[in-house]
Order: structure tokens, then C-alpha cells, then sequence
């Protein structure tokens, strides 16, 4: 899993998603949801005695459950894999330079999940990075990326786990040494009719900038914000050696200037380059997710991508040899887990 990554810079309308509304997908993606983006406001819901969602808001919190990628870290993986049966249930533990990090239960279950959380609660913890009891996520939860997500993508992304299987599994807390740091003020509006700033907001619930942008001992180098270089080493379970993060600004030669927005789109829903070799790391961890995407939300992230200004960054060539595809297999398409035994 990648490590954690700070805050992004708002320069250039280049942060973090501007947030979002409903994205009308039109392709082949799970179905995007039809209303449009709320303002800054928190969507303060009343918890699990609230009213049942209609179906189009539990499909819209399914999508952006997948393009966020929740079920990535909040299910328990082991030598044989992850554990699917037990999707959302937490309990990943990755050991990193600065500490220990364990994926906390985000299902139902009202002891050891997140059944006695209201609809603000969980909201504060998605976009804030502050728990039940007020004290704060670290970091490498993306809080600060998601951030920008829009009152009506939080509320269906609540809704939406509210209907997993509750998990009964008890995890601890981590040991991460990390600041707390709060949540930027960022606007919560997606302009879905530009596809830049829709794909902005995209990519910042997808928080692409999390490993694309180089990091060193103080912390994120914002002046060089998506020109990679970030060295990612991976737990053995998923391979050796060193990954280093690609440079995708626009700079023709060291960054992805000369990708067509086709290209890009494949690099997402695919995990090709445009010479056809695979894209390693966690972006094939996120594949059987981001796959998922609609049409037109892949070209957005594509329009957006290609308009980030050019940054001549020399990304070093990574050593990370796969350990190939864990015995468990992939979480499945949509985000969806499977049905409870």
C-alpha cells in the first residue's frame, strides 16, 4: 500500500479534487449518481436509525466507494491474500519507516466497526480525519484528499457502508509517528459541465497526488507536486526492491507530455503504458477498482491530467519486482463485497 502523503497545494487549480457533485458517468462503470454537488456544508445525517437510501444513492456511494478505493486497505490480508469475506472489516497492518499502521473496521458492526456512528461522524472521519471521540486520523488515511468530496458524494459513500455485512473484528490502533494535521479548507463543488475540473475532483478522491509527488524528510515537496518520484517500499508480501513514483505532469520527456488522453485513460481503467507494459505497484492494486470507471468520468481524469503544467522531474528506474497476483486473488469489480455466510 502506498505511504501516507500530506496535504496538496491549491496553485493553479491544481490540488486536490475541487469536490464533487454527482458524476454523471455515461460508459461502462457501475452507474454514477444523478444529483448535483452540494455546497460546504457537512451532510450531518442522523445514523443507522436514518431512513432506508433509494437505490440511486447506494449505487452513487458503491461508485465512489470504488473509485475512492476504501476496500483496498480496510480488509485484512494474510499469506493467502485478502480476506473477502471479511471485506471492510480492517485489520490490514503495513509497518512502515514511521511506525505501524492498522486499517480500523469501517463496516456496520455496532462493537467493533462503525454501527454506533451517526452519518456526521463518519462524514468528520472521511473528509476531516477526526474520529468519534475528536482526536486525529494520521495521515495516511487520505482525509486530505478527500476533503473536497462534495455533501452528496459523503452521504451516498455513508450510505453505501452502512449496507456492507457488519464484520465482527476487534483491531487495535497503529503506532504511526506522524503530526496531526487538520483537514485544508477546500470548497466542496464539482463543476461536472468542465472536464478538468470534474477530473480535478476525481483525482482527488482517487488521491492520485498521494504518490506523485516526491517526498523527503520534511514532507511532500508541493513545489513539484505530481512529478513523482516518490520511493514506495512495499511490504514483501507484494514483491522487491524499490518502485518509484512516475512523473505525470506534462513535461514531454520526463513526465507523460507526449500521452494521448486515450493513453491515460488506459493507464487507469487498465494498467497499460502506451507501449503495452503493465503499471506495477499500487496502481495494480487499485485496478480491479479503478476498471470501474465510467467513460466519461475517464476522460475527465484524463483532460484533467493533461493540464497539469509541465515539471522536469527525472524519475530514478524502479527495481520492484512483483510477487505476482496473491493466492486470495483481487478484491472483486465495484467495490462490492461478497455476500455474508
Amino acid at each position: 500500500m502506498p505511504r501516507s502523503r500530506s496535504a496538496e497545494k491549491k496553485d493553479n487549480n491544481q490540488g486536490y479534487g475541487s469536490a464533487s457533485g454527482s458524476a454523471p458517468g455515461t460508459g461502462t462503470g457501475s452507474a454514477a449518481g444523478t444529483g448535483s454537488a452540494a455546497g460546504t456544508g457537512s451532510a450531518a445525517g442522523t445514523g443507522s436509525g436514518s431512513a432506508a437510501p433509494d437505490a440511486a444513492k447506494l449505487e452513487r456511494g458503491k461508485y465512489v466507494a470504488t473509485i475512492t478505493g476504501c476496500v483496498m486497505c480496510h480488509t485484512p490480508i494474510g499469506p493467502q491474500g485478502p480476506d473477502m469475506t471479511r471485506a471492510y472489516g480492517g485489520g490490514m497492518e503495513i509497518e512502515e519507516d514511521f511506525g505501524t499502521w492498522i486499517s480500523p473496521n469501517i463496516t456496520p458492526d455496532p462493537d467493533t466497526g462503525i454501527g454506533t456512528w451517526t452519518d456526521a461522524e463518519i462524514i468528520a472521519a472521511i473528509r476531516d480525519g477526526k474520529r468519534k471521540d475528536g482526536t486525529m486520523i494520521k495521515m495516511i488515511m487520505p482525509y486530505m484528499f478527500y476533503a473536497g468530496m462534495t455533501d452528496d458524494d459523503a452521504g451516498a459513500l455513508v450510505a453505501f457502508l452502512r449496507s456492507v455485512p457488519p464484520v465482527v473484528n476487534k483491531v487495535g490502533r497503529g503506532d504511526l509517528k506522524l503530526p496531526d494535521m487538520p483537514a485544508p479548507p477546500i470548497p466542496r463543488v464539482d463543476d461536472t459541465s468542465d472536464p478538468v475540473k470534474h477530473g480535478q475532483y476525481l483525482t482527488g478522491l482517487m488521491h492520485c497526488a498521494m504518490c506523485h509527488t516526491p517526498f523527503g524528510p520534511q514532507g511532500p515537496d508541493l513545489s513539484k507536486m505530481w512529478a513523482g518520484g516518490f520511493e514506495m517500499k512495499l511490504p514483501p508480501m507484494f514483491g522487491t526492491g524499490s518502485l518509484w513514483s512516475s512523473n505525470i505532469t506534462s513535461h514531454p520527456e520526463t513526465g507523460i507530455g507526449k500521452w494521448t488522453e486515450a493513453d491515460i485513460v488506459a493507464a487507469v481503467r487498465v494498467g497499460v503504458r502506451p507501449d503495452q507494459r503493465p503499471i506495477l505497484g499500487p496502481m495494480s492494486f487499485y485496478l480491479p477498482l479503478w476498471s470501474q470507471v465510467t467513460d466519461a468520468d475517464a476522460k475527465a481524469i484524463a483532460a484533467f491530467v493533461k493540464s497539469i503544467p509541465p515539471i522536469d522531474n527525472k524519475v530514478p528506474a524502479s527495481t520492484f519486482k512483483p510477487a505476482g497476483p496473491p493466492p486470495g486473488g483481487p478484491p472483486p469489480p465495484g467495490g462490492t463485497p461478497p455476500p455474508a455466510k
